[in-house]
């Protein structure tokens, strides 16, 4: 497992604010609309030919309500609407089912399989490859993230 990249929460902040004016990393937090709990988060990361790999997590008493879901469909179609990507795309282990339930219903279509890919342990991994793209239409819902994102509240 990767270290954090710093030690306390004003370090992470600042290394992500970094990340994200260098253009390397966008990572957002995805907090209750209600009483601004941390709920998990969001991250996107520009990859070449205008392609962005996003990725998705949540605390745990977060799961099974959908807001992993609807985090992923706004952050992606505020991407695809907003930022300079045609397309943008997860990489999701053919076992975790619940992570390929909540990318497809985020309105992203299987493309295929990218075999022998890193997993986090170092060893190799078959990977599902899921994307959306700019020309795509929206089949999770209407796209309601037109205006510029930097902080997720999901009202529950």
């Amino acid at each position: 497992m990767e270290p954090l990249p710093a030690n306390d929460g004003e370090g992470v902040a600042a290394f992500f604010e970094e990340s994200r004016a260098a253009g390397e990393l966008l990572h957002l937090v995805i907090a209750d609309g209600r009483s601004d709990d941390y709920l998990g988060e969001v991250m996107l990361a520009p990859a070449e030919h205008r392609v962005g790999e996003v990725g998705c997590c949540l605390v745990p008493a977060a799961r099974g309500r959908g807001i992993a879901t609807e985090a992923l469909r706004l952050f992606s179609g505020w991407a695809l609407s907003t930022l300079p990507f045609d397309r943008v795309q997860a990489f999701v282990s053919p076992e975790n089912a619940a992570a390929l339930r909540m990318t497809e219903g985020a309105g992203f279509q299987r493309d295929g399989v990218f075999g022998n890919y890193p997993g986090s342990d170092g060893t190799r991994v078959d990977a599902i490859v899921l994307a959306r793209h700019r020309a795509t239409p929206n089949k999770a819902g209407p796209d309601r993230s037109r205006s510029a994102i930097f902080w997720f509240v999901i009202t529950l």
